[in-house]
């Protein structure tokens, strides 16, 4: 639990899909009060409101971001407004000492990335960014079976987020532009470049990437393949598309020296996990691990939880994410998706699209030097 005993005051700006579900958390946090809402339309934002069935009678709506930023009764400002506002939004918010909940992408350019670093770093604010699926049962686990040594030295990592994403989005009229969503990359497929980062606990080296354009209406390639040389000489892949004609589908797999995780199945070839021994290690009460035989009647394990396999964000756990920053802003100590470790996927995915412009010229990481 939190060591400090003050309620935080929030602003959420921008009152849309997504914001709904920050709002939702932050509500259910005993430790915070939203004091303010910002936003373009105060009808529309209203509207919203009454549509996500969400109530915040005490809440004042601005207009003007300045105001938000000047009010002495916000501690955190929590950022959901379209993709190309993230970065200023979030530069002003640190400037004004605000501690600060980004939704991702967070910048769309290196400039951007360095602009949103320096600022928080001025300022010494913690912030959080809306990596929220991994705090997601499955992805959890993923990580913790790597870092635990059962799938031994990472081989190959590959990670895809196929999402059919057309006007029935909210977002639709600026997501689809170059200015506002710019890539899919950034717009969508950030969270597979981030679950192959945080799973594998291995960083790119370098990307080659390539794209292309199926789905009318967006202004931007709209299906990208991105292979990565990582750490410790292992490969890793990355598949964006809203393209594809099938339900939203997010995988996570990793091959490893000693065993493969391939979405929820565990197999191996030589020496068998010991499924016993492995369930008592697990640490995730909401993990069920099975017996289970593949394809081809060999021996694997099945794992039983939560999939991040929902494009619905009231699906993804906002609620972990929030309560972790606001723990950090109350203890004052950093989160473990601060802006800083945030960059570094961002630079994977602006390295990505900056290759295939290039028609797959490989592009060498990081983007900005420590």
């Amino acid at each position: 639990m939190p060591t400090g005993s003050r309620t935080l005051g929030v602003a959420v700006c921008g009152v849309g899909w997504c914001a709904s579900q920050h709002i939702s958390a932050f509500l259910r946090n005993p430790r915070t009060t939203i004091t303010w809402l910002y936003a373009r339309d105060i009808g529309r934002a209203r509207a919203n409101l009454e549509k996500y069935g969400i109530a915040v009678p005490d809440a004042r709506i601005a207009t003007s971001y300045d105001e938000v930023l000047a009010s002495p009764d916000v501690d955190i400002v929590s950022i959901a407004t379209p993709n190309h506002l993230h970065a200023d939004e979030a530069v002003a918010a640190a400037n004004a000492g605000k501690h600060i909940l980004l939704e991702k992408p967070t910048g769309l350019d290196v400039d951007e990335l360095a602009q949103i670093g320096a600022a928080v770093r001025r300022a010494g604010v913690r912030t959080i960014v809306s990596f929220e699926l991994r705090y997601n049962p499955f992805l959890k686990f993923a990580r913790w079976l790597r870092s635990e040594g059962w799938l031994g030295g990472i081989r190959f990592a590959r990670t895809q987020y196929l999402s059919r994403v057309t006007d029935w989005y909210s977002g639709w009229s600026w997501v689809r532009t170059r200015k506002s969503g710019r890539s899919h990359l950034l717009a969508a497929g950030c969270h597979a470049v981030d679950a192959l980062r945080w799973c594998s606990g291995l960083e790119a080296t370098a990307v080659s990437a390539f794209h292309s354009h199926f789905t009318d209406g967006y202004e931007w390639p709209t299906s990208i393949v991105a292979n990565l040389t990582l750490e410790q000489s292992a490969l890793g892949h990355v598949t964006s598309s809203t393209d594809f004609m099938l339900p939203y589908t997010f995988v996570v797999e990793m091959m490893g020296d000693r065993a493969t995780l391939r979405q929820d199945v565990l197999q191996w070839l030589d020496a068998p996990l010991d499924l016993a021994a492995l369930a008592a290690a697990n640490p995730f009460p909401d993990v069920r691990l099975e017996a289970m035989a593949d394809e081809g009647g060999r021996p694997a394990i099945r794992i039983r939880c939560t999939m991040p396999d929902s494009a619905d964000v009231s699906h993804h756990p906002f609620q972990a994410e929030i309560d972790e920053l606001v723990a950090c802003v109350l203890d004052d100590r950093e989160t473990s998706i601060s802006v800083f470790d945030a960059q570094k996927t961002m630079e994977v995915c602006l390295a990505a699209d900056r290759s295939a412009e290039r028609g797959g010229e490989p592009v060498a990481l990081p983007l900005i030097a420590d």
